[in-house]
């Protein structure tokens, strides 16, 4: 128990902290930040929510960040109910590497019905929610609103 109460300090701190620095990276190629590595998300509904309440904060905190920043970024989430461990919060900007800007999420540009873990966490006047165009997925793309990004 006392490891796990130490787990979710970190991941607490991790995603309070979380920061973009944009200014000192000058460009990001899909840069990301996982928040559940171990897959503990996976183990059931009340780690899920913890960790999703990890990586909203770090999302909120990010679209806060970048606000202030003139370089053009994308910024979203990626929520794959299917594998916790795939959660990422994704920054990306015009690159040297050429990968196109802004990238292509592979999803509708219809936002979608949100499954009811994510529904009541992410507040929808912020953030869009579209749901990944492949058959079956269980991957949500969280966007954040212009007036957000």
């Amino acid at each position: 128990m006392h490891d796990e109460r130490s787990y979710y300090r970190e991941l607490l701190k991790k995603s309070r902290s979380y920061r973009v620095d944009l200014a000192a990276k000058h460009w990001c190629d899909l840069h990301h930040q996982h928040f559940d590595w171990l897959g503990k998300g996976n183990e059931g509904r009340a780690h899920r929510v913890r960790h999703l309440n990890a990586h909203l904060r770090a999302l909120r905190r990010a679209s806060i960040e970048l606000r202030a920043q003139s370089l053009p970024h994308q910024l979203f989430g990626y929520v794959d109910l299917a594998d916790s461990q795939n959660d990422a919060v994704y920054v990306h900007t015009p690159n040297p590497n050429g990968t196109a800007f802004p990238a292509e999420l592979g999803c509708s540009n219809q936002e979608c019905v949100a499954p009811p873990i994510l529904a009541c966490r992410v507040d929808r006047r912020l953030y869009g929610i579209f749901r990944a165009t492949e058959k079956g997925s269980r991957v949500f793309f969280l966007v954040p609103r212009s007036s957000e990004a």
